[in-house]
């Protein structure tokens, strides 16, 4: 597992945290949080570990997989945060519908026209849990391992983690069944270089790959709305883009990891074995943030996906209501980035949009400015048009990390790092902070 090294601490001639801080965002900080460290600044005092931080809350009553930056997947337990290098994963309720989500020789799994061979190589996580469908001799026809899965009447998220072997070409099938136009969705990638897909097929269908460490890859395939109905979904094997072949009997690949979501976008794994099981809401906070207007915020953030059907959030400070706040949105139609500042019991004193949109795991820089003389932001080292007089919100007392204040709309991505300045940083200092 990723450990975090202690490089904070005067000892030996390292930096200090808050040095560090300073030199990363040109401006000393009153908090800094770096998650990518696991290390946490409170009212300028290195408070050693994130969750060391006063009056921190962080809870997810399930286990939860998370990504490091060399793409080994990590699992955490049950209320412990998921801080790898790449960050704090915040994500929201999900649930997997497959079965035996990693033990694909097991039952309800069922080889057509293959075999497969369980553990027959180390997983994304390092355990030798992945197994090896491997093609028959049959002439002409397809090789696949597939389950019969109730789906619910609502947009599905399909995935896998595939790697090469004799076959470096996997499809995911969903059969025309599932559909009230009676129109298969499927979708072939290549498991090779940083991967990619082709032949995508079906209306309203939408792939992606990515590549992970030691030649694995998650393969996702995303369709419209779906019957509630029982559909065999299909993992096969291809040969030059066709799955129509004929075998030779002892090539394959690796596969683990299989989900399938009533979601418009993929999440992080969530393993299964007889029954259903769903990854509960990352949930991550504190009280009593020793804040108050003027001041200044930023987040340093990406999300694993583009697009998501509803608005979610990187950072959110108020008062103990939703009236008096700042919030840091990503916007869900335009998936843009919405500073807002929101005062005198509830009336928006401050809000844009700043293009462009945010693209699946890259990362992003938002700097805000709050005081009653203006309001005024930058991202990536991109100043935007300061507003006039505000009123500002009432001082804070409590901070959200990805989430609202309904701890919900989590950001369903990585937060990288948190600062807050106890002072209205001007123009050019917000700037210099989101380069």
């Amino acid at each position: 597992m990723w450990r975090a090294r202690d490089r904070t601490r005067n000892r030996g001639g390292t930096k200090s945290l808050l040095s560090v801080a300073t030199a990363r965002l040109g401006t000393a900080p009153l908090h800094y949080w770096d998650f990518t460290a696991n290390r946490a600044l409170f009212s300028g005092v290195d408070v050693g570990a994130v969750t060391s931080t006063p009056n921190w809350s962080f809870g997810r009553a399930s286990t939860g997989y998370a990504q490091t930056l060399a793409g080994t997947l990590v699992n955490f337990g049950s209320g412990v945060p998921r801080l790898t290098n790449k960050g704090l994963l915040v994500e929201d309720l999900r649930t997997n519908l497959l079965l035996q989500s990693q033990t694909l020789a097991t039952a309800p799994w069922s080889p057509f026209q293959a075999s497969i061979t369980a553990d027959a190589t180390a997983a994304p996580d390092g355990t030798m849990t992945a197994d090896k469908l491997v093609e028959d001799t049959t002439a002409a026809t397809t090789h696949t391992h597939q389950q019969l899965v109730t789906l619910t009447a609502s947009v599905q998220t399909f995935s896998i983690y595939a790697k090469a072997a004799e076959r470096s070409q996997v499809l995911i099938f969903v059969p025309n069944t599932a559909f009230a136009d009676v129109t298969a969705r499927s979708v072939f990638f290549n498991l090779t270089g940083s991967g990619s897909t082709f032949s995508l097929a079906g209306a309203g269908a939408t792939a992606s790959i990515e590549a992970l460490a030691n030649g694995w890859y998650r393969c996702i395939l995303n369709v419209p709305a779906t019957l509630a109905i029982a559909a065999n979904i299909q993992y096969g094997l291809s040969v030059s883009g066709a799955n129509n072949y004929t075998g030779d009997g002892t090539s394959g690949l690796f596969l683990w990891g299989a989900q399938v979501e009533a979601a418009a976008t993929h999440s992080s794994y969530i393993t299964t074995t007889t029954v259903t099981a769903s990854r509960q809401p990352d949930t991550a906070s504190l009280t009593s943030p020793s804040v108050a207007y003027p001041l200044s915020a930023y987040a340093e953030f990406n999300r694993t996906m583009a697009s998501f059907p509803s608005n979610t959030i990187a950072f959110n400070l108020d008062d103990g209501t939703a009236n008096e706040r700042t919030t840091f949105i990503v916007d869900a139609t335009a998936s843009t980035l919405q500073p807002v500042v929101v005062g005198a019991a509830g009336i928006t004193q401050y809000n844009v949009n700043i293009s462009p949109a945010l693209a699946a795991n890259v990362t992003t820089k938002l700097a805000v400015r709050v005081s009653t003389a203006s309001a005024n932001s930058a991202r990536d080292n991109v100043l935007q048009a300061a507003s006039g007089a505000i009123t500002v919100p009432l001082t804070p007392t409590r901070l959200f990390f990805g989430m609202n204040p309904s701890t919900a709309a989590q950001l369903n991505g990585y937060l990288l790092r948190v600062a807050i300045f106890n002072t209205a940083l001007a123009d050019a200092a917000l700037q210099r902070a989101t380069r």
